[in-house]
């Protein structure tokens, strides 16, 4: 026997959740990593070490020199909407019996998103209270997606950082 569910049903359920992002979610900010190479020539007693150009994509963070160069990490701040849950017994369940660290937080957001939630190096979040303490995280795991037919949400984990 085949059940035919109504659009209107999907709908109406996408309407909901679309509701709780928009009145519930925070504007969050996805930390992204953009590398500026300053062209003048290194001074001679600087304190930026250098890496070689074979090994200087696998060492992160801070600035470096790499052939007379100053290659500098400049972070880039863009602003994102998600529903954030501190508290995991308001997670969603994406599976299993998830065991996780203190401090992990679960987002929800539109999919259409997720492309930017990818590339990102960390999330901080809930922007309004950055002046107060800025809660900075970086994702845990991969972002699953949820929803009636999976293609409109997706939640994913983050760890304090």
């Amino acid at each position: 026997m085949t059940i035919n569910i109504p659009q209107a049903v999907f709908d109406k359920y996408n309407e909901g959740i679309d509701a709780t992002i928009e009145s519930f979610g925070v504007i969050c900010q996805l930390v992204s990593l953009n590398k500026i190479e300053v062209i003048e020539p290194a001074p001679l007693n600087n304190n930026i070490p250098e890496k070689n150009s074979i090994n200087a994509h696998r060492v992160r963070g801070g600035d470096y020199e790499r052939q007379n160069k100053i290659i500098k990490e400049v972070e880039v701040l863009t602003p994102i909407k998600l529903k954030v849950y501190y508290n995991p017994k308001s997670w969603i369940n994406v599976g299993g019996n998830i065991q996780v660290p203190d401090g992990t937080i679960q987002t929800i957001g539109y999919l259409s998103d997720l492309d930017n939630i990818l590339q990102a190096k960390a999330l901080i979040a809930h922007e309004a209270i950055n002046e107060i303490k800025e809660l900075r995280y970086e994702r845990l795991g991969e972002p699953s997606t949820f929803g009636f037919k999976q293609d409109r949400y997706f939640v994913c984990l983050w760890s304090r950082v």
